[in-house]
């Protein structure tokens, strides 16, 4: 009968030849390695074309849901407001309108004929009677923007007819009093509607998201299932475990880094191809704004994802000891689609988005959507480093004491003892 080695608790790990490798090379060599295992596999490319995919059904699914102009119907007796109304609508920014000419069949049915429209859907209101006193007749409730929109066009009606009626030009007089009209500026412009902007949420906090879920429990669980092979002995016996959790680290972030950029290039040309939605205007550098926080992201989460996971030996207890840096990446997306699409300016997401753990989530999706000052950006790059050098230095510890203590869960304690 054959026993398992059990590796003695307090023993350290193995000295490695320091004549061996060098610290570059031997990083080096972890990290190709993983490189090398995961981007040539059958998944890895089967998930990028199935996130592709993902993408271009998410963009049919906007354009469809992209609702065209309201359309208004004007009856023959208001018909030459028509041209008033269609102005007034094209100065204002935020309605879309389309007027349209309705009659009835036959001689005195055209309030049939409206009614028939107004109920079946086909516009939402119907203007008609006298030009200087229209009636506006809805199904049920009255639009503010519409009904802001007829009052202006009326009014604009009633004086080009009391100029003429002066002698004196409407479109001189237009042009004078526009001079005198008052310029607005907004501070912050944007370019998107609500719905535009709930998708850059969705998929900046949810792209995210899903790398940071999806590579950091792929690293976990290699590092279970070398631990549990005993391969982490025969690679400790060469390298240091720092060298080993540090290559391990690097080589998953190239292969998600190499995803994220396909599908971010896949995105902007779908978006810039179909319109679906208004990007920024430096679109090269908001790609590489979000490689910099995956990377963040990524090795902060990651770290403590692998120190989690060389605490127990098998793939049923990984649940159980991640589940804590889970908590660390869920609550961000959550917050990110409840308070940003709910006002993107409210100070608690503006204050939240500065701190790590959930900068690397919240930030890029206000910077997406062009509300982060360049201050906070800074702010929260700063804290993000500094807590990834603090964080990876605890991780590193955890790894380094537990990887090679097979058995039973190694206690926190234990894991973080200095030696």
């Amino acid at each position: 009968m054959s026993t398992t080695a059990q590796v003695d608790k307090d023993a350290p790990p193995p000295a490695p030849d320091p004549g061996a490798l060098s610290a570059r090379r031997a990083v080096g060599l972890v990290a190709g390695r993983e490189i090398n295992s995961r981007m040539r596999t059958k998944s890895f490319v089967l998930s990028t074309l199935g996130l592709v995919v993902a993408l271009g059904v998410y963009t049919l699914i906007i354009l469809f849901s992209k609702e065209g102009p309201t359309k208004v119907g004007v009856d023959r007796d208001a018909a030459a407001l028509r041209p008033m109304l269609a102005a007034v609508a094209d100065r204002a920014t935020d309605v879309d309108f389309e007027f349209v000419t309705i009659d009835g069949e036959g001689e005195g049915d055209s309030g049939d004929r409206a009614e028939k429209l107004l109920r079946d859907g086909d516009v939402a209101a119907v203007i008609s009677g006298d030009t200087a006193g229209p009636t506006m007749t809805v199904e049920r409730e009255t639009d503010p923007d519409l009904l802001a929109v007829v009052n202006a066009a009326v009014a604009e009606e009633r004086t080009t007819r009391e100029l003429e009626r002066e002698g004196v030009d409407p479109v001189d007089f237009a042009q004078r009093v526009a001079s005198s009209a008052t310029q607005t500026k907004a501070l912050e412009p944007s370019g998107n509607s609500a719905a535009e902007q709930f998708a850059l949420i969705l998929s900046s906090t949810g792209l995210l998201y899903f790398f940071f879920i999806v590579y950091g429990i792929m690293l976990a669980q290699g590092v279970v299932e070398e631990k549990t092979s005993r391969v982490v002995e025969l690679l400790l016996s060469s390298i240091r475990p720092w060298q080993l959790l540090a290559g391990k680290l690097i080589g998953v972030a190239v292969v998600g880094v190499t995803q994220l950029v396909l599908l971010g290039g896949a995105a902007v040309v779908l978006a810039e191809g179909t319109g679906a939605i208004s990007l920024p205007t430096a679109v090269a550098g908001t790609l590489v704004t979000m490689g910099v926080w995956f990377l963040l992201g990524f090795f902060l989460f990651a770290a403590m994802l692998a120190a989690a996971a060389a605490r127990v030996s098998r793939q049923e207890d990984l649940q159980a000891v991640v589940q804590p840096v889970m908590v660390l990446i869920t609550t961000p997306f959550v917050l990110g689609i409840a308070l940003l699409s709910k006002n993107a300016h409210d100070p608690v997401i503006e204050w939240l988005s500065l701190v790590p753990p959930l900068s690397p989530i919240l930030m890029p999706a206000r910077m997406l959507l062009g509300i982060a000052p360049a201050w906070q950006v800074a702010v929260s790059l700063v804290l993000a480093v500094a807590a990834l050098a603090g964080l990876t230095r605890i991780a590193g510890r955890m790894y380094a004491n537990s990887v090679l203590r097979s058995g039973s869960r190694v206690p926190l304690a234990e894991s973080l003892r200095l030696r």
